[in-house]
């Protein structure tokens, strides 16, 4: 490529990163956070880091995101900085892909405007941001993994520790490394290439020792209980899952599942005889199965874990970089398919929806009581996880008491305590003998209430302070009633 065209490639490939961030930017600047977000915020910002990794295995995610929150959390900066976070990271990872990546144009320009890279992770602020950026940053280390083992194995220890679903993909990138190093030593006759990956390879090794310290005990969780099937009813629920994690990404049946699986494993296979190596095959067969196997046995996974075989994917086809006309076309299709999936009318989290609707009703109850409620005044709440995303955007001079229990709470713990249930007779004798002199209580209403038998002539003399009009794509629909005690 001469200067000329490596000018005007260098300048094509700058506007598409700048129209990806101004498009994720718009999104950003309309998007209300929601209870996955704050639920985060909160644990970073009122445990201490010995705590979050006590009670982490419960939130069901390792701790890098939650450490890289803590410091913006506990310095008091509002609730959306985690936001611009997660829409820095993408910006990092999009920017890699962009100049780095040995795809066309056209293929990067589908990718970055497709649910793979916009909306999903960096405007929705979850971990799962960590995982694009990660995956996209070891595919444009690889060719030089051996010169800069230690960092590259620094890498895929934090893969380990950005989320639980990429535990396939960090273990097998692994074990290809070690292959391939052992291979070079042998061919070699030396033991040199085996002793530089190791000094790579102890880290991911010791980060898995790390998420076992974090996840032991995972099952005394009610979320996390694994499933017993037989070899007849888990092959059966193999092939289902295979399709329907295909059809949720794409919108698409069981026959466009199939066109997939056959653009991937023609380029698995090429690859694999072009580069003499099965082992980048592996990886991405290993990642998707491992998806399908947490769905099944433990936990239905949603469309951000889905996402993220987009970027083992990406991965798989960088690192092979000799199936050019398949990669492209399984690319583009792909990407094609999740964006029109992305604007189904049935589809919640769509693009008219993150333009103009309504994800989550938290932002505008916290707004109206931090003009109507002062801080002093006693708020219940009837589920800790629905009304983190108020608590989250009033900040720390608010304090909520979950109803089921009276004990004060901010971050979801999914423990007994907060999914305890009460009837009204109940509750207000606590409320009696724990707050005599109040005169009126606030209670936040969302849709999971702990309260029980409530009777219809008491609840009509209950006054409603806000009330959610319109509703949410994420469910956070909220009722705040002001009820004077006896």
């Amino acid at each position: 490529m001469n200067k000329f065209s490596k000018k005007t490639n260098f300048i094509i490939l700058t506007v598409l990163l700048v129209g990806y961030l101004i498009f994720n930017g718009i999104l950003l600047t309309g998007h209300e956070l929601w209870r996955d977000e704050a639920n985060v915020w909160l644990f970073a910002r009122d445990a201490s880091p010995l705590q979050l990794l006590r009670e982490i295995k419960y939130q069901g995610h390792p701790c890098l995101w939650y450490f890289l929150v803590m410091p913006f959390a506990k310095m008091g900066l509002p609730f959306p900085t985690i936001s611009v976070l997660s829409f820095l990271v993408m910006a990092a990872a999009a920017g890699l892909f962009v100049y780095l990546a040995p795809f066309h144009p056209v293929t990067k320009f589908v990718c970055l405007f497709s649910p793979m890279f916009s909306y999903y992770y960096p405007v929705v602020a979850r971990n799962y941001c960590l995982i694009a950026l990660l995956l996209i940053w070891l595919a444009a280390l690889y060719p030089e993994r051996n010169k800069h083992s230690v960092f590259y194995g620094v890498l895929l220890g934090l893969l380990v520790q950005s989320d639980t679903i990429v535990m396939a993909s960090a273990g097998l990138i692994s074990l290809m490394w070690l292959w391939e190093c052992i291979r070079e030593s042998l061919k070699a006759k030396k033991a040199e290439a085996l002793l530089n990956g190791a000094k790579g390879l102890i880290f991911p090794f010791i980060s898995l020792l790390f998420w076992i310290a974090q996840f032991y005990q995972v099952s005394d969780s009610p979320e996390y209980q694994m499933r017993v099937l037989s070899v007849r009813e888990l092959l059966g629920e193999i092939h289902h899952f295979t399709f329907h994690i295909l059809g949720r990404m794409t919108g698409q049946g069981e026959l466009f599942g199939w066109l997939l699986i056959g653009l991937f494993l023609a380029a698995g296979i090429w690859i694999s005889i072009k580069k003499k190596n099965l082992w980048p095959m592996l990886v991405m067969a290993g990642a998707f199965l491992f998806e399908v196997l947490f769905s099944i046995m433990v936990y239905q996974l949603h469309i951000w874990h889905y996402i993220a075989l987009c970027f083992s994917l990406i991965w798989f086809l960088w690192v092979g970089n000799s199936a050019k006309v398949l990669s492209e076309a399984l690319l583009i299709v792909l990407g094609i398919s999740m964006f029109f999936r992305w604007n189904a009318p049935e589809e919640n989290s769509s693009l008219s929806n993150a333009l103009t609707g309504l994800y989550s009703d938290g932002v505008h109850v916290a707004a109206y009581m931090e003009e109507a409620v002062s801080p002093g005044e006693v708020v219940l709440t009837t589920d800790v996880s629905e009304a983190s995303t108020v608590q989250a955007y009033l900040g720390k001079d608010y304090g909520f008491y979950y109803a089921g229990s009276l004990q004060k709470e901010t971050y979801a713990k999914y423990n007994e305590e907060q999914s305890a249930r009460v009837s009204w007779e109940q509750l207000k004798e606590r409320l009696a003998e724990r707050f005599p002199d109040e005169e009126a209580v606030y209670l936040l209403v969302s849709p999971t209430n702990c309260i029980e038998d409530v009777p219809d002539e008491e609840r009509e003399n209950w006054e409603i302070a806000y009330q959610t009009k319109e509703k949410s794509a994420r469910g956070e629909d909220y009722t705040l009633y002001r009820i004077a005690l006896p």
